[in-house]
Formats: C-alpha cells, structure tokens, sequence
C-alpha cells in the first residue's frame, strides 16, 4: 500500500468514526428527551389546565349572563303598515294609540276611548288592547302596559309621554 493509499483509508476512517460519534450523539439526545416527555406524561394529571379551566368558566358565566337576557320586540318586524299606506291623507297616528277623550260615568266608572289602527275602542281599566292591558284611567291620561313597560298616553295635543 502506497502513501496515497493510505492516507484516502485514514480519511476514510476518520469521516465514518466522526459520523458514528455524530449519529450517537443525536440518538443520545432523542433518547433524553424521549425519558423526559415520558415521565412528564406519566406525572401529568388528566383534566388539570387551569388555564382552560378559567377560561371555560369565564364563557360559562357569559352565556349564563347572556342567557338571563331577555328580548323584547316593541313592534311586529313582519308589519308592513308602516311602509306601505294604503289610502290618501293617511295619518301619522295610524300604528299607535292615542287617547280621543276620556268619560266619567255617573257610577264613578271612568272609560277611554282610545283609537289604535283606524279603529275606536271603549276601553275600561283592566281591558286588553294592541297586545297590552290598560291599567289605569285618569282624567288626563291613560296608563298603558304591554311588554312590562309602561306607557302613558294623555288627553290633548301633547298624546304620548313616554
């Protein structure tokens, strides 16, 4: 074997035991952090993010809130009166209640008579109308109550304080 020879398998040698000992070394690490993962797993604890715990309870508590929520609609989506009038010089007052006059019977009964959508009702404490309850009858105004709010509607020009 010639010096040329010799020094390519000296090369040769030394590239392969660098690379083994490279090989190794990458093993040697995998396996480190392979016992690592294993044993935090192992001690690990099923069900214990607390951060996705919090974080559960924090949406929980705003569905709950959300869910306490109630919607109320003050007008029928579905009516169309309010874009489409029917009929010349319509009114304004045509969709809402207004009070026309107020009645005092000799028998200390007290009646209003109330127009609502073209139509004009005797109404009495306690009766049903446009979906609410009248509940009071004044002199001067009417004390109407749909949705849990209370409307008032007086007798003149001044028809709805609300």
């Amino acid at each position: 074997m010639n010096l040329r020879e010799k020094f390519l398998w000296n090369i040769l040698v030394l590239i392969s035991v660098l690379a083994f000992l490279w090989n190794g070394w990458n093993l040697f690490t995998m396996q480190l952090e392979a016992n690592n993962s294993f044993l935090n797993y192992e001690n690990e604890e099923v069900g214990t993010d607390k951060i996705l715990e919090k974080k559960v309870s924090e949406l929980e508590n705003i569905y709950l809130e959300r869910d306490k929520m109630k919607f109320i609609m003050t007008e029928s989506p579905v009516d169309l009166s309010k874009v489409v009038s029917v009929g010349i010089g319509g009114s304004k007052r045509r969709k809402k209640l207004w009070v026309s006059g107020i009645i005092n019977k000799s028998n200390g009964a007290t009646m209003a008579i109330i127009s609502y959508k073209d139509n004009i009702y005797n109404v009495q404490k306690g009766d049903s109308i446009a979906g609410g309850l009248i509940t009071e009858i004044t002199n001067t105004e009417v004390v109407f109550e749909k949705n849990e709010k209370i409307h008032k509607y007086n007798l003149g020009l001044n028809q709805s304080v609300e």
